[in-house]
Protein backbone atom coordinates (compact mmCIF):
# COMPACT_ATOMS: atom_id res chain seq x y z
CA UNK A 1 0.00 0.00 0.00
CA UNK A 2 1.76 3.32 -1.08
CA UNK A 3 1.87 6.45 0.68
CA UNK A 4 -1.50 8.41 -1.45
CA UNK A 5 -3.44 4.45 -1.48
CA UNK A 6 -2.95 4.93 2.96
CA UNK A 7 -4.58 8.47 2.45
CA UNK A 8 -7.11 7.25 0.53
CA UNK A 9 -8.17 4.35 2.71
CA UNK A 10 -8.61 6.70 5.38
CA UNK A 11 -10.42 9.72 4.41
CA UNK A 12 -12.99 7.18 2.03
CA UNK A 13 -13.51 5.31 5.42
CA UNK A 14 -14.35 7.79 7.11
CA UNK A 15 -16.45 9.27 4.61
CA UNK A 16 -18.47 6.39 4.93
CA UNK A 17 -18.22 5.47 8.33
CA UNK A 18 -19.71 9.61 9.26
CA UNK A 19 -22.87 8.99 6.43
CA UNK A 20 -23.85 5.42 7.94
CA UNK A 21 -23.91 6.47 11.51
CA UNK A 22 -24.92 10.02 11.26
CA UNK A 23 -28.29 8.31 9.30
CA UNK A 24 -28.11 5.67 12.52
CA UNK A 25 -27.93 9.43 15.17
CA UNK A 26 -31.24 10.51 12.79
CA UNK A 27 -32.80 7.60 13.12
CA UNK A 28 -32.70 7.75 16.86
CA UNK A 29 -34.57 10.34 17.18
CA UNK A 30 -36.86 13.40 15.79
CA UNK A 31 -36.04 16.80 13.90
CA UNK A 32 -31.69 16.47 12.75
CA UNK A 33 -30.66 14.09 15.20
CA UNK A 34 -28.17 14.37 17.72
CA UNK A 35 -25.00 15.49 18.89
CA UNK A 36 -22.08 13.02 18.22
CA UNK A 37 -18.64 12.00 17.71
CA UNK A 38 -16.35 9.75 16.54
CA UNK A 39 -13.36 8.95 15.62
CA UNK A 40 -12.69 7.37 12.34
CA UNK A 41 -9.14 6.55 12.69
CA UNK A 42 -9.27 4.91 15.47
CA UNK A 43 -11.95 2.79 14.24
CA UNK A 44 -10.36 1.70 11.08
CA UNK A 45 -7.03 1.35 13.70
CA UNK A 46 -8.90 -0.99 15.96
CA UNK A 47 -10.64 -3.27 13.22
CA UNK A 48 -7.49 -3.49 10.67
CA UNK A 49 -5.72 -5.11 13.84
CA UNK A 50 -8.74 -7.73 13.98
CA UNK A 51 -8.00 -7.99 10.30
CA UNK A 52 -4.81 -9.27 10.92
CA UNK A 53 -6.11 -12.60 12.61
CA UNK A 54 -9.25 -13.09 10.16
CA UNK A 55 -8.56 -15.15 7.14
CA UNK A 56 -11.25 -16.22 4.08
CA UNK A 57 -13.93 -13.80 3.45
CA UNK A 58 -13.79 -12.78 7.13
CA UNK A 59 -10.82 -11.11 6.13
CA UNK A 60 -12.35 -10.15 2.29
CA UNK A 61 -15.13 -8.65 4.00
CA UNK A 62 -12.95 -6.62 6.45
CA UNK A 63 -10.73 -5.73 3.59
CA UNK A 64 -13.39 -4.05 1.85
CA UNK A 65 -15.94 -2.58 4.76
CA UNK A 66 -12.53 -1.22 6.05
CA UNK A 67 -11.34 0.77 2.61
CA UNK A 68 -7.96 -1.28 3.21
CA UNK A 69 -6.97 -1.58 -0.72
CA UNK A 70 -4.73 -4.11 -2.17
CA UNK A 71 -1.56 -5.05 -0.76
CA UNK A 72 -0.96 -7.94 1.65
CA UNK A 73 -1.36 -7.84 5.16
CA UNK A 74 2.34 -6.71 6.12
CA UNK A 75 2.28 -3.64 3.90
CA UNK A 76 -1.03 -2.99 5.27
CA UNK A 77 0.33 -3.08 8.83
CA UNK A 78 2.96 -1.16 8.21
CA UNK A 79 1.61 1.35 6.31
CA UNK A 80 -0.74 2.17 9.71
CA UNK A 81 2.78 1.52 11.55
CA UNK A 82 4.20 4.67 9.54
CA UNK A 83 0.73 6.45 9.75
CA UNK A 84 0.72 6.49 13.50
CA UNK A 85 4.46 6.68 14.00
CA UNK A 86 4.56 10.21 11.63
CA UNK A 87 1.31 11.76 13.66
CA UNK A 88 1.81 10.89 16.71
CA UNK A 89 2.85 13.24 19.25
CA UNK A 90 3.11 13.52 23.06
CA UNK A 91 3.39 17.18 23.84
CA UNK A 92 6.83 17.82 23.37
CA UNK A 93 5.65 20.68 21.20
CA UNK A 94 2.44 21.21 19.77
CA UNK A 95 -0.49 18.94 20.35
CA UNK A 96 -0.63 15.87 22.04
CA UNK A 97 -2.17 13.19 20.00
CA UNK A 98 -1.71 9.72 20.78
CA UNK A 99 -3.19 6.29 19.35
CA UNK A 100 -2.50 3.30 21.68
CA UNK A 101 -3.77 0.18 21.71
CA UNK A 102 -4.03 -3.02 24.04
CA UNK A 103 -4.84 -6.69 24.20
CA UNK A 104 -6.00 -8.57 26.56
CA UNK A 105 -6.05 -12.18 25.74
CA UNK A 106 -7.73 -15.21 27.88
CA UNK A 107 -4.61 -16.55 30.21
CA UNK A 108 -5.80 -20.19 28.54
CA UNK A 109 -5.36 -19.35 24.88
CA UNK A 110 -2.49 -17.87 23.19
CA UNK A 111 -1.84 -16.00 19.99
CA UNK A 112 -0.48 -16.98 16.64
CA UNK A 113 2.90 -15.68 16.58
CA UNK A 114 2.77 -14.03 13.26
CA UNK A 115 0.04 -11.88 14.49
CA UNK A 116 1.70 -11.03 17.91
CA UNK A 117 4.79 -9.89 15.89
CA UNK A 118 2.34 -7.54 13.87
CA UNK A 119 0.42 -6.60 16.23
CA UNK A 120 3.57 -5.25 18.32
CA UNK A 121 5.50 -3.98 15.56
CA UNK A 122 2.72 -1.76 13.75
CA UNK A 123 -0.41 -1.38 16.11
CA UNK A 124 2.15 -1.34 19.47
CA UNK A 125 -0.43 -3.37 21.13
CA UNK A 126 1.22 -5.68 23.84
CA UNK A 127 -0.81 -8.78 24.37
CA UNK A 128 -1.58 -8.92 27.88
CA UNK A 129 -2.86 -12.55 29.60
CA UNK A 130 -5.80 -11.95 31.70
CA UNK A 131 -7.79 -14.29 34.09
CA UNK A 132 -11.56 -13.40 32.51
CA UNK A 133 -13.21 -15.68 35.13
CA UNK A 134 -12.39 -12.76 37.93
CA UNK A 135 -14.66 -9.94 35.77
CA UNK A 136 -14.74 -7.45 38.47
CA UNK A 137 -10.33 -7.20 38.61
CA UNK A 138 -10.19 -7.56 34.29
CA UNK A 139 -12.71 -4.53 34.08
CA UNK A 140 -10.95 -2.83 36.76
CA UNK A 141 -7.67 -2.94 35.30
CA UNK A 142 -9.03 -2.25 31.56
CA UNK A 143 -11.03 0.40 32.84
CA UNK A 144 -7.38 2.36 34.55
CA UNK A 145 -5.50 1.82 31.62
CA UNK A 146 -8.41 3.30 29.09
CA UNK A 147 -8.60 6.03 32.14
CA UNK A 148 -4.67 6.71 31.74
CA UNK A 149 -4.54 6.91 28.34
CA UNK A 150 -7.34 9.22 27.76
CA UNK A 151 -6.10 11.86 30.19
CA UNK A 152 -9.38 11.06 32.55
CA UNK A 153 -11.67 11.42 29.34
CA UNK A 154 -13.18 8.08 28.99
CA UNK A 155 -13.84 6.57 32.29
CA UNK A 156 -15.70 3.13 33.20
CA UNK A 157 -15.81 1.87 29.92
CA UNK A 158 -16.44 -1.66 30.37
CA UNK A 159 -18.61 -3.43 32.88
CA UNK A 160 -17.98 -6.38 34.97
CA UNK A 161 -20.75 -8.21 32.74
CA UNK A 162 -19.54 -7.98 29.56
CA UNK A 163 -16.60 -10.50 30.21
CA UNK A 164 -16.42 -14.05 31.47
CA UNK A 165 -14.72 -16.91 31.81
CA UNK A 166 -15.51 -17.70 28.28
CA UNK A 167 -14.20 -14.52 27.04
CA UNK A 168 -11.34 -15.02 24.41
CA UNK A 169 -10.07 -11.50 24.23
CA UNK A 170 -10.50 -7.93 24.49
CA UNK A 171 -8.97 -5.60 21.80
CA UNK A 172 -8.72 -1.51 22.61
CA UNK A 173 -7.74 1.08 20.66
CA UNK A 174 -7.74 4.58 22.15
CA UNK A 175 -7.06 7.88 20.71
CA UNK A 176 -6.44 11.27 22.48
CA UNK A 177 -6.09 14.51 21.17
CA UNK A 178 -5.56 17.58 23.10
CA UNK A 179 -4.70 21.02 21.21
CA UNK A 180 -4.56 24.94 21.33
CA UNK A 181 -5.85 26.65 18.65
CA UNK A 182 -2.95 28.64 16.89
CA UNK A 183 -5.36 31.69 17.14
CA UNK A 184 -7.10 31.32 20.48
CA UNK A 185 -10.49 32.84 21.25
CA UNK A 186 -10.87 35.98 24.26
CA UNK A 187 -12.56 34.89 27.23
CA UNK A 188 -14.10 38.31 27.91
CA UNK A 189 -15.88 38.33 24.38
CA UNK A 190 -17.62 35.20 25.25
CA UNK A 191 -21.40 36.03 25.98
CA UNK A 192 -24.60 34.35 25.82
CA UNK A 193 -26.16 33.97 22.27
CA UNK A 194 -28.81 32.07 20.30
CA UNK A 195 -28.15 28.73 19.38
CA UNK A 196 -31.49 27.54 16.46
CA UNK A 197 -31.62 24.35 16.94
CA UNK A 198 -34.32 23.84 14.15
CA UNK A 199 -36.70 27.07 12.83
CA UNK A 200 -38.87 26.60 15.67
CA UNK A 201 -36.73 26.65 18.97
CA UNK A 202 -33.23 28.31 19.96
CA UNK A 203 -31.35 27.92 23.13
CA UNK A 204 -29.38 30.24 24.95
CA UNK A 205 -25.57 29.19 24.85
CA UNK A 206 -22.18 30.34 25.53
CA UNK A 207 -20.77 32.10 21.81
CA UNK A 208 -17.28 32.74 21.50
CA UNK A 209 -16.26 35.46 19.31
CA UNK A 210 -13.02 36.74 17.50
CA UNK A 211 -12.03 38.46 14.13
CA UNK A 212 -8.51 37.66 12.37
CA UNK A 213 -7.47 35.97 9.30
CA UNK A 214 -8.57 32.07 8.48
CA UNK A 215 -9.05 29.99 5.74
CA UNK A 216 -12.27 30.43 4.26
CA UNK A 217 -14.82 29.46 1.02
CA UNK A 218 -18.18 29.55 -0.25
CA UNK A 219 -19.35 25.92 -1.12
CA UNK A 220 -22.83 26.94 -3.10
CA UNK A 221 -22.84 23.46 -4.06
CA UNK A 222 -23.53 22.00 -1.15
CA UNK A 223 -25.45 24.84 0.53
CA UNK A 224 -22.68 25.61 2.82
CA UNK A 225 -19.67 27.68 4.07
CA UNK A 226 -16.58 26.39 5.48
CA UNK A 227 -13.94 27.87 7.91
CA UNK A 228 -10.79 26.20 9.02
CA UNK A 229 -8.87 26.47 12.90
CA UNK A 230 -5.25 25.69 12.94
CA UNK A 231 -3.56 24.28 15.98
CA UNK A 232 -0.58 25.90 17.05
CA UNK A 233 2.66 24.05 15.82
CA UNK A 234 0.45 21.30 13.58
CA UNK A 235 -1.14 20.77 10.41
CA UNK A 236 -4.11 19.69 12.29
CA UNK A 237 -7.09 21.85 12.31
CA UNK A 238 -10.91 22.08 12.96
CA UNK A 239 -12.63 22.20 9.54
CA UNK A 240 -16.41 23.72 10.54
CA UNK A 241 -18.87 23.21 7.56
CA UNK A 242 -21.83 25.03 8.86
CA UNK A 243 -25.05 24.86 5.92
CA UNK A 244 -26.63 28.07 4.81
CA UNK A 245 -30.28 27.44 6.05
CA UNK A 246 -30.58 26.24 9.80
CA UNK A 247 -32.23 23.13 8.77
CA UNK A 248 -29.24 22.18 6.39
CA UNK A 249 -27.48 19.65 8.24
CA UNK A 250 -29.29 16.36 7.10
CA UNK A 251 -29.43 17.82 3.78
CA UNK A 252 -25.64 18.65 3.59
CA UNK A 253 -24.35 15.48 5.22
CA UNK A 254 -26.03 13.32 2.53
CA UNK A 255 -24.02 15.56 0.47
CA UNK A 256 -20.85 14.87 1.99
CA UNK A 257 -20.52 11.14 1.60
CA UNK A 258 -19.34 12.30 -1.88
CA UNK A 259 -17.00 14.91 -0.90
CA UNK A 260 -13.09 14.63 -0.36
CA UNK A 261 -12.18 16.80 2.29
CA UNK A 262 -8.84 17.60 1.15
CA UNK A 263 -10.76 19.29 -2.30
CA UNK A 264 -12.70 21.75 0.31
CA UNK A 265 -9.12 22.34 1.74
CA UNK A 266 -7.81 23.20 -1.58
CA UNK A 267 -10.52 25.97 -2.47
CA UNK A 268 -9.83 27.71 0.54
CA UNK A 269 -8.10 31.04 0.67
CA UNK A 270 -7.11 32.83 3.40
CA UNK A 271 -10.15 35.89 4.72
CA UNK A 272 -10.68 38.17 7.78
CA UNK A 273 -13.12 36.23 9.18
CA UNK A 274 -15.43 37.60 11.79
CA UNK A 275 -16.15 33.99 13.59
CA UNK A 276 -18.77 33.55 16.62
CA UNK A 277 -19.12 29.80 17.45
CA UNK A 278 -20.97 27.71 20.93
CA UNK A 279 -18.63 26.54 23.41
CA UNK A 280 -19.32 22.47 23.58
CA UNK A 281 -18.47 19.16 25.07
CA UNK A 282 -19.89 16.10 23.36
CA UNK A 283 -19.39 12.66 25.06
CA UNK A 284 -20.96 9.59 22.26
CA UNK A 285 -21.72 6.18 22.85
CA UNK A 286 -22.18 3.86 19.85
CA UNK A 287 -22.55 -0.03 19.29
CA UNK A 288 -20.38 -0.51 16.37
CA UNK A 289 -21.81 -3.75 15.26
CA UNK A 290 -24.66 -2.65 13.58
CA UNK A 291 -23.00 0.24 12.18
CA UNK A 292 -20.03 -2.01 10.59
CA UNK A 293 -22.77 -3.88 9.29
CA UNK A 294 -24.06 -1.31 7.16
CA UNK A 295 -20.49 -1.11 5.67
CA UNK A 296 -20.52 -4.66 4.87
CA UNK A 297 -18.58 -6.05 7.84
CA UNK A 298 -21.38 -9.28 8.80
CA UNK A 299 -19.16 -12.52 9.12
CA UNK A 300 -16.94 -11.31 11.91
CA UNK A 301 -19.67 -11.03 14.62
CA UNK A 302 -21.40 -14.35 13.55
CA UNK A 303 -21.11 -17.84 13.87
CA UNK A 304 -19.04 -18.21 10.59
CA UNK A 305 -16.36 -15.70 11.41
CA UNK A 306 -12.86 -17.06 10.33
CA UNK A 307 -10.03 -15.61 13.27
CA UNK A 308 -7.97 -18.69 12.69
CA UNK A 309 -4.97 -16.44 12.29
CA UNK A 310 -5.81 -14.93 15.23
CA UNK A 311 -5.53 -17.58 18.29
CA UNK A 312 -3.28 -20.89 18.31
CA UNK A 313 -6.19 -23.11 18.47
CA UNK A 314 -8.77 -24.71 16.70
CA UNK A 315 -11.81 -23.88 18.46
CA UNK A 316 -13.72 -21.16 16.17
CA UNK A 317 -13.76 -17.37 17.50
CA UNK A 318 -15.44 -13.96 16.91
CA UNK A 319 -16.25 -10.59 17.95
CA UNK A 320 -19.23 -10.46 20.21
CA UNK A 321 -19.38 -7.06 20.53
CA UNK A 322 -18.02 -3.95 19.66
CA UNK A 323 -17.92 -0.73 21.55
CA UNK A 324 -16.93 2.74 20.93
CA UNK A 325 -17.13 6.20 22.86
CA UNK A 326 -15.80 9.46 21.34
CA UNK A 327 -15.32 12.67 23.46
CA UNK A 328 -14.68 16.28 22.79
CA UNK A 329 -14.58 19.76 24.24
CA UNK A 330 -14.17 22.87 22.60
CA UNK A 331 -13.51 26.25 24.13
CA UNK A 332 -11.42 29.40 23.92
CA UNK A 333 -7.79 28.28 24.43
CA UNK A 334 -5.58 25.84 25.38
CA UNK A 335 -4.98 24.33 28.90
CA UNK A 336 -1.65 26.63 29.80
CA UNK A 337 -4.15 29.82 28.84
CA UNK A 338 -6.90 28.73 30.80
CA UNK A 339 -6.27 31.15 33.37
CA UNK A 340 -4.64 33.65 31.53
CA UNK A 341 -6.28 36.89 30.55
CA UNK A 342 -5.67 37.04 26.37
CA UNK A 343 -6.21 40.26 24.64
CA UNK A 344 -6.48 40.65 20.80
CA UNK A 345 -5.67 44.47 19.69
CA UNK A 346 -6.58 44.95 15.83
CA UNK A 347 -7.11 47.97 13.85
CA UNK A 348 -10.40 49.67 13.67
CA UNK A 349 -11.24 50.09 9.80
CA UNK A 350 -13.97 49.51 7.61
CA UNK A 351 -13.64 45.94 5.66
CA UNK A 352 -16.05 45.61 3.05
CA UNK A 353 -14.70 42.03 1.90
CA UNK A 354 -14.49 40.87 5.76
CA UNK A 355 -16.48 37.47 6.06
CA UNK A 356 -19.34 36.67 8.80
CA UNK A 357 -19.30 33.39 10.19
CA UNK A 358 -21.39 32.91 12.90
CA UNK A 359 -21.76 29.27 13.79
CA UNK A 360 -25.79 29.83 15.37
CA UNK A 361 -27.63 26.54 14.25
CA UNK A 362 -26.45 22.69 13.82
CA UNK A 363 -22.83 22.01 11.62
CA UNK A 364 -20.05 19.46 11.09
CA UNK A 365 -16.79 19.59 12.28
CA UNK A 366 -13.77 17.47 11.75
CA UNK A 367 -10.14 17.30 13.51
CA UNK A 368 -7.91 16.32 10.65
CA UNK A 369 -5.17 16.88 8.09
CA UNK A 370 -4.76 15.68 4.61
CA UNK A 371 -3.73 12.24 5.87
CA UNK A 372 -6.74 11.30 7.82
CA UNK A 373 -10.13 12.31 9.88
CA UNK A 374 -8.86 11.57 13.05
CA UNK A 375 -12.65 12.98 14.76
CA UNK A 376 -15.65 13.91 13.25
CA UNK A 377 -18.83 15.13 14.46
CA UNK A 378 -21.75 17.31 14.54
CA UNK A 379 -23.29 19.30 16.98
CA UNK A 380 -27.58 19.97 16.82
CA UNK A 381 -28.59 20.14 20.29
CA UNK A 382 -26.91 22.50 23.28
CA UNK A 383 -27.69 21.10 26.94
CA UNK A 384 -27.69 18.02 28.34
CA UNK A 385 -29.33 15.67 25.55
CA UNK A 386 -29.94 11.81 26.17
CA UNK A 387 -30.88 8.98 23.44
CA UNK A 388 -31.83 5.76 23.25
CA UNK A 389 -29.37 5.61 26.38
CA UNK A 390 -26.16 5.50 23.74
CA UNK A 391 -25.94 9.42 23.56
CA UNK A 392 -25.06 11.59 26.30
CA UNK A 393 -24.21 15.11 25.81
CA UNK A 394 -23.58 18.26 27.94
CA UNK A 395 -22.85 21.08 26.80
CA UNK A 396 -20.74 24.26 28.76
CA UNK A 397 -17.24 22.64 28.88
CA UNK A 398 -15.30 22.51 32.28
CA UNK A 399 -12.41 21.80 30.46
CA UNK A 400 -10.36 24.47 29.23
CA UNK A 401 -8.96 23.10 26.06
CA UNK A 402 -9.57 21.62 22.81
CA UNK A 403 -10.28 17.74 24.18
CA UNK A 404 -10.89 15.06 22.01
CA UNK A 405 -10.85 11.10 23.19
CA UNK A 406 -11.93 8.02 21.89
CA UNK A 407 -11.91 4.40 22.17
CA UNK A 408 -12.81 1.55 20.42
CA UNK A 409 -13.40 -2.60 22.40
CA UNK A 410 -13.62 -5.12 20.40
CA UNK A 411 -14.58 -8.72 22.67
CA UNK A 412 -14.05 -12.17 21.00
CA UNK A 413 -15.95 -14.89 22.11
CA UNK A 414 -15.99 -18.50 21.17
CA UNK A 415 -18.55 -19.36 18.70
CA UNK A 416 -19.00 -22.31 20.55
CA UNK A 417 -19.64 -21.93 24.14
CA UNK A 418 -21.81 -18.21 22.60
CA UNK A 419 -24.22 -20.61 20.55
CA UNK A 420 -24.61 -23.42 23.46
CA UNK A 421 -25.09 -20.55 26.05
CA UNK A 422 -28.19 -19.72 24.02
Amino acid sequence: MSQSQSHDSRNSFSRNLYDVVARHAVGSCQSQGVNMVISPASIQSCFTLAFMGAAGSTADELRRGLNLGLGDKYNIARAFGEFWTTNCNYGEKGPILKSLNSLYVNNTLSLQPEFNDLAKDFFRAKAESVNFADALAVIKQINLWVEQQTDGKIKDLLQPDVVNMETSAILINALYFKGKWLKPFTPETTLRDDFYVDLGQRVDVDMMYQEDKFKYVELPELKARAVQLPYENSDISMLIILPNDISGLSSLEKMLKTVHLPDIEQRMSMEDVEIAMPKFTIEFDLDLKDILKKLGILEIFGNKANLSLLFATKKPQRISAAKHRGYIAVNEAGSEAAAVTFMKIVPMMLNMNKKSFKVDHPFVFYIRNNQAVFFAGRYVMPGEHRVSAIIKEECGGAANDSLHASNNTLYSKATKSVKSAK
